[in-house]
């Protein structure tokens, strides 16, 4: 038996079969798709990427850039305990809460905007191995540390003599406590970290490398199915800033068609299209409980149903390979689109179960992203061992209901190929 092993570096952004498969989350850009799997019995793959970002910036539902937590729209608190258990005057914040309540109402007043900063270093694991005739496995495990820092409330209240405004005494006792009054609700709004593996995707998959043409120098087409598995770190509901490393618990099903083209020996041109189907999800959560309530900050816990919306990835690049001396680059677009999300309240009597879903929180999310990479490949055609380096930057463009998150970073890969 004769082994040849050939050491790749690549960018995540995809530059060839050893890059991460992405699965999209709203708090940072998208990486670019896989290329089409290299049809070459029995090849395996190994690939482990590194990126990062941060920012305090969010794009609201109409594209405006916003304070991070703003993406929701700004905080409203005067109805914060309404239709709660919340109400027994025997608790000051209670009381608080209801004498809050009971004001009048007025546009902007008992509204906050929350700011704070986002951090994400994000590692991406992947494994593939080629059985034969096309056929093939592939896994991937993301590792991600994700932490928000920085964390400020702004008061937007009015601040002029028409009452309610921004120094009614009742607000400011409100505001100034707006900490211990959280934590009387269980609600922990500090600073928080959350460390971990993310989902475990595992695919199967068929590729086929098409040569045979006049043309063209090739077409390459992928199918993969698979399932995602739940393996992530779910979100605290007891803290207000938690994020879930994976998609909270939710099992899914992804499909993914590839395809590219080559000409004149050196340009690839390609697009991908990736959807990913959630199963249902009984659990715990925090949930709006009157129509004039927005944002994060939720009082009430029910037991409910979640219906995660779906969630697509497409995109399309082009790659201008070993143009010159084993330099490649490669520019993409991708767009990411989580669906509408609907909730089923396990008990609809405590609660009502429109209002829960009336939760700008569940309304979605979208994002445009572009990538760039470049690539020196240090391979030479007579070799078995070759090397490869890269650097890649992805910059998110537009969206809605997301944090505006760039990522850069590289990647370490290698390929074994075994011929008998």
């Amino acid at each position: 038996m004769k082994y040849k092993i050939i050491f790749l570096i690549g960018a995540l952004t995809g530059l060839d079969t050893t890059q991460a498969l992405d699965n999209p989350h709203f708090y940072r850009a998208t990486n670019m798709f896989l290329e089409p799997r290299l049809e070459r019995d029995y090849l395996s793959t190994f690939g482990a990427t590194l990126g990062g970002g941060s920012t305090h910036k969010g794009r609201s539902a109409n594209n405006s850039i916003v304070p991070l937590f703003d993406i929701y729209g700004t905080q409203t608190l005067q109805d914060l305990n309404v239709n709660t258990s919340f109400t027994n005057p025997d608790n000051p914040y209670n009381q608080l809460l209801n004498e809050l309540a009971a004001l009048p109402q007025r546009a902007n007043f008992a509204t906050v905007s929350i700011s704070g900063r986002f951090n994400i270093i994000e590692a991406n694991l992947s494994f593939a191995q080629n059985l034969s005739k096309g056929l093939f496995l592939f896994f991937h495990l993301p590792v991600r540390r994700l932490q928000i820092s920085d964390i400020a409330f702004i008061d937007l209240s009015p601040d002029d003599t028409v009452f309610p405004n921004k120094n009614t005494p009742v607000w400011q006792e409100v505001f100034q406590n707006i900490y211990p009054l959280l934590a009387n609700y269980q609600l922990n709004a500090c600073p928080t970290t959350s460390t971990g593996i993310g989902d475990l995707s595992s695919w199967v998959g068929w590729t086929h490398n098409y040569q045979e043409t006049k043309i063209l120098d090739f077409i390459d087409y992928t199918f993969m199915t698979g399932f995602l598995a739940p393996t992530g770190k779910k979100r605290n509901e007891h803290k207000l800033f938690s994020l879930p490393t994976g998609y909270n618990g939710h099992w899914g099903f992804p499909l993914c068609l590839m395809a590219s083209i080559g000409f004149y020996e050196w340009v690839t041109i390609g697009g991908y299209v990736n959807s990913l189907f959630f199963l249902n999800k009984e659990r715990t959560m925090r949930i709006k409980t009157d129509c004039a309530q927005n944002g994060i900050i939720k009082l009430a816990c029910a037991q409910v149903s979640d219906h995660r919306g779906p969630l697509i990835n497409t995109g399309c690049y082009f790659k201008a390979d070993h143009v010159g001396h084993g330099v490649s680059v490669t520019a993409a677009y991708s767009f990411a689109s989580q669906q509408k999300s609907r909730l089923t309240l396990c008990n609809p009597i405590l609660f009502d179960n429109a209002i829960a879903n009336s939760d700008s929180t569940l309304a979605g999310w979208n994002m445009h992203t572009l990538n760039f990479s470049a690539e020196y490949d240090f391979a030479r055609a007579d070799s078995a061992v070759g090397n490869r380096i890269g650097l890649f930057y992805n910059l998110q463009i537009a969206g809605k209901r997301v944090f505006d998150t760039n990522v850069v970073g590289g990647t370490y890969g290698i390929d074994i190929s075994w011929d008998i």
